[in-house]
């Protein structure tokens, strides 16, 4: 607990919140600019229109992804997430991605 104060503490000294400790492909990504290929904005997210889903692009996209507008696309069963350290069980490591 006194790790995560001290975390919130010094991300409100430099104006920012923390960053969610990881990431993955949804059918709703938060809107940086314009929506990827597919997505309409809602407020300050992108929504998919047809069950594809995206994640926000950190070098190349992952395997079976494609890059659109900042963010990676797959179709309506894939799935990624940002890789930290070795990828779970059931996903294979894609460059900064564990996929499925």
């Amino acid at each position: 607990m006194r790790m995560f104060s001290a975390i919130a503490a010094v991300a409100l000294c430099v104006g920012t919140a923390p960053v969610a400790m990881a990431q993955s492909s949804s059918t709703e990504v938060p809107r940086d600019g314009s929506c990827p290929t597919g997505f309409k904005a809602s407020g300050s997210d992108c929504v998919s229109n047809n069950g594809s889903v995206a994640i926000v692009k950190i070098g190349s996209c992952p395997t079976g992804f494609k890059a659109s507008n900042g963010y990676c696309l797959g179709g309506k069963n894939d799935y990624a997430e940002v890789r930290s350290g070795s990828c779970p069980s059931g996903l294979k490591a894609s460059g900064k991605y564990c996929v499925k």
